[in-house]
């Protein structure tokens, strides 16, 4: 079984997931911009890096699958945390999940669309100022859990555990995994979805 993904919250080790339910990691890809007929390799996240460095590369993703969900980790300008991106990646009755790690500039952000449409989104740890169609699809569960309603004046440490319920409790209601020790240390299929 693959992991979870709170590990995503610690500073710097990815910057963009994006999930697709019931959409193979290749069709991801291409929903991500990778064109037709692209012959992915297999490379590791240094590799990632390493080809957006003057190759005329904008943004590279990483592709797999756990459970129902295949996942890209993008790298470079991240087209899954887009508008566009993620209407596309949900085109034709997909759901699609985001999130853009921003730690250096709060909040990182989750968002979630279907069918082309902008559901719910909100900064983590900001959940109680919501976007989307639906933005309170996700209430009753964050209520549960004592994310909201939203606390002011919280202290660092309440802050760090308030994110890590919200995304624990995203996670559990997409029933998201992410197979970590893949993502940081293995190999997976590398597609170019972005020139510079």
């Amino acid at each position: 079984m693959a992991d979870g993904i709170a590990w995503i919250l610690e500073p710097y080790l990815i910057d963009c997931v994006t999930f697709a339910r019931d959409v193979e990691p290749v069709e991801l890809a291409s929903r991500l911009g990778a064109r037709p007929g692209q012959q992915p390799h297999c490379a590791s996240a240094d590799d990632a890096v390493d080809l957006l460095a003057g190759n005329g590369v904008g943004s590279v993703a990483r592709v797999g699958r756990a459970g129902d969900w295949s996942f890209a980790v993008e790298y470079g300008d991240a087209v899954g945390s887009t508008t566009t991106g993620l209407g596309a990646v949900s085109a034709k009755g997909v759901e699609a999940v985001s999130f853009l790690l921003t730690p250096w500039h709060p909040p990182s952000m989750f968002t979630y669309y279907r069918d082309g449409n902008h559901i719910c989104s909100f900064g983590i740890g900001e959940e109680a100022r919501r976007r989307g169609q639906n933005p309170d699809v996700l209430v009753p569960a964050l209520t549960e859990v004592g994310v909201l309603p939203a606390q002011r004046d919280l202290r660092e440490a309440d802050a760090e555990r308030v994110r890590r319920l919200s995304v624990l409790t995203i996670e559990e209601h997409f029933r998201l995994r992410l197979p970590r020790t893949d993502v940081l240390h293995g190999q997976l299929p590398l597609f170019v979805v972005r020139k510079a």
